[in-house]
């Protein structure tokens, strides 16, 4: 189960990829194959959601791992390097950005 709180402390990587429509299912598929494949066994990795845009050109990883060392440490891999590679021939560009989760709000249950 995904928890985002700012106690968890957890370093986050946002990548918001832009694909032709006809390819957005092939690289969603391709990101969670290479997730349940190489990077969910790398050290440090915590959890990966994955959102595919309503306009069907977009695909939005948010991605926790233990520290921007483990993130650091899993892209310079060979397995890093290849699906980088492999995502940069079916995405059309991609918006990188490392972040911590400053605050969170959950809707309050009424009684």
């Amino acid at each position: 189960m995904v928890t985002i709180t700012k106690e968890q402390q957890a370093f986050t990587l946002i990548n918001v990829f832009t694909v032709a429509a006809d390819r957005q299912d092939e690289l969603t598929n391709f990101l969670i194959q290479n997730t349940d494949e190489f990077i969910s066994k790398c050290p440090g990795f915590i959890s990966a959601s994955f959102h595919k845009g309503i306009d069907g050109t977009s695909v939005v990883v948010y991605a926790q791992y233990d520290s921007l060392e483990a993130f650091q440490n899993m892209i310079k891999t060979e397995g890093g390097q290849k699906m980088v590679e492999e995502g940069s021939k079916i995405a059309e560009s991609a918006q990188r950005s490392l972040c911590y989760v400053y605050e969170t709000k959950d809707l309050q249950p009424t009684l």
